[in-house]
């Protein structure tokens, strides 16, 4: 049996693991941190398929994983800690030489682990590079894993698609923009990566509930035509722009043209079942094959069988692509549709 272990948004872990249970009948899960991180167990002769499994179709609310392949106990003592994490480190010598390595340290909060993420990395970094590896942030062939929980040290090695975000822990982190609307526009930054979806394929898009145009302003900066639905105001940076098209209504008082638009983005802070009537209301205005980016929010006391009724609503008029629980999302959800 090899231990995961596994991060989801904070709160969410209870339903990472119940949809984990159910995907995997009789998958021992365990938790660590509560409400964020816990472990599961996997066979040695199920974990190649069970991964690809994880591959094929990611689960909504499990963010990140990564193998443990080796643990000690979590000391408060720097350099028996150090010298632990640069043993292990040693120890990959025919995985990690000529490669590119990221080093990833992480720890719960109240664990006694004497250094941050930053030092923890630092203290490692010798032993790879001496390994003659090239230590890296992003693009790596190999990434190096350290999880300090309350009681134990976690460590292991394995490849970024395996561990479904190159991310330490799947925290998708972009560079503070002071020209920046709104922190909202990092969900749909973090949708286009996650769903490996090039905004700038799109030509003329609709967004709903768009002010003060968070979303909006990454669509224009990709050089799309915006056509912006809410009886707020806009950004007044955004409200000369060429491209874009304020309509002050209500998303359920609008109406366009067959085929209008070969993309529409929804962040709504409705009850989901409504944005849902709204968006297939407007189903045809998107041309066959058109995307869309919505958030869900989750309001019920059950979110897992919130998404499956959810699913379905929109599985009427759209193929549902991805439902995934982003970093950027709180008590939300966000998927990826293709029009039908």
């Amino acid at each position: 049996m090899t231990d995961f272990v596994c991060t989801a948004n904070p709160g969410f872990a209870p339903y990472a693991m119940d949809e984990l249970r159910r995907r995997f009948p009789g998958l021992e899960v365990s938790g660590l941190a509560p409400g964020e991180t816990f472990l599961i167990a996997i066979g040695e002769q199920e974990r190649e398929a069970t991964l690809k499994e994880l591959r094929r179709k990611e689960p909504v609310f499990l963010r990140h994983l990564f193998p443990v392949e080796a643990e000690s106990e979590a000391t408060g003592d720097p350099e028996a800690t150090a010298e632990r994490m640069r043993t292990f480190a040693a120890t990959q010598e025919e995985r990690l030489r000529g490669a590119k390595v990221a080093i990833q340290v992480r720890k719960e909060q109240n664990s006694p682990f004497p250094f941050s993420s930053a030092e923890g990395r630092d203290a490692i970094v010798p032993v790879v590079s001496e390994l003659g590896a090239e230590v890296v942030a992003r693009e790596a062939d190999w990434i190096v894993s350290i999880y300090a929980s309350k009681k134990k040290l976690y460590m292991g090695c394995s490849k970024p698609r395996d561990n479904l975000s190159d991310w330490p822990g799947g925290a998708v982190r972009f560079r503070k923009d002071d020209s920046l609307i709104s922190r909202a526009a990092f969900k749909l930054l973090e949708a286009e990566r996650t769903f490996n979806l090039p905004l700038d394929r799109f030509s003329n898009a609709l967004d709903l509930g768009a002010a003060p145009g968070g979303w909006t302003s990454v669509l224009l900066e990709r050089g799309l035509k915006v056509t912006a639905v809410d009886p707020a105001e806009m950004d007044p940076s955004l409200v000369v722009h060429p491209n874009l098209r304020h309509i002050r209504r209500n998303a359920a008082d609008v109406s366009f043209a067959p085929g209008t638009f070969d993309l529409f983005v929804c962040d709504m802070s409705w009850d989901p079942h409504h944005t849902s009537r709204i968006v297939s209301e407007l189903a045809p205005s998107i041309t066959a094959g058109g995307s869309g980016i919505i958030t869900l929010k989750l309001m019920y006391r059950k979110p897992l069988q919130t998404i499956d009724d959810l699913m379905e609503e929109y599985g009427r008029f759209f193929d549902v692509r991805q439902v995934k629980q982003l970093f950027h999302n709180r008590e939300e959800v966000t998927i990826w549709v293709k029009r039908k």
